[in-house]
């Protein structure tokens, strides 16, 4: 025996279909297209985080160069300190004894302008007078150019000493040393040396 659908069954059947096919009308396409909205905006902070990153990069680099140049400037740039720390002048210029160091005098004259004339700077010349070993001598002025202040070298004689045998284990010189150590605050109105 055949059967054969009724129109009921077919009209019920296609009803079906159709709130089938409108429910995943209504409810898929809004979700897919919530979907791609998603992966759009996924796309655009990935995009964001990796321009995040070149920045980063870009910033660490900046900053290493940053250090770098410091680094340099504090190598070659000096402080001028308000007043003239002579105590620290004569704890680094002074030397200890040693088989190398004969005598030391150190002395520190009246404090005079600058000779950049910069309004309100000033500079205590001294004079070290030494017999030592060339390596001591030349050791203090690497610490006198190597301070954190500005200490400036204005004269420098060395000679060899009258009683320098060749036998002495280190033979040593007479060295006069003249430098000057600049302090004070200088005029805002007088840049390098005069008015403006």
């Amino acid at each position: 025996m055949k059967r054969i659908a009724s129109n009921g069954a077919i009209v019920a059947l296609s009803a079906s279909a159709l709130a089938f096919a409108g429910v995943v009308v209504f409810r898929a396409v809004p979700s897919m297209r919530a979907t791609e909205e998603r992966m759009i905006e996924a796309g655009t902070l990935v995009a964001r985080a990796g321009s995040i990153e070149a920045i980063e990069h870009r910033r660490d680099e900046a900053r290493a160069r940053l250090d770098e140049v410091r680094l340099r400037a504090d190598r070659v740039l000096r402080a001028i300190p308000t007043t003239p720390d002579q105590a620290h002048l004569m704890r680094m210029l002074a030397l200890g004894s040693s088989a190398d160091v004969g005598t030391q005098t150190i002395v520190a004259g009246d404090a005079l302008p600058a000779t950049n004339g910069a309004a309100g700077l000033k500079a205590v010349p001294i004079t070290i007078e030494m017999r030592a070993s060339f390596a001591k001598v030349i050791e203090l002025l690497c610490r006198a150019e190597g301070d954190r202040r500005l200490v400036r070298p204005i004269g420098v004689e060395i000679t060899r000493t009258a009683d320098a045998k060749s036998d002495d284990a280190v033979p040593l010189v007479d060295a006069r040393i003249e430098l000057d150590a600049v302090y004070g605050v200088a005029d805002a109105k007088s840049p390098a040396g005069g008015e403006p």
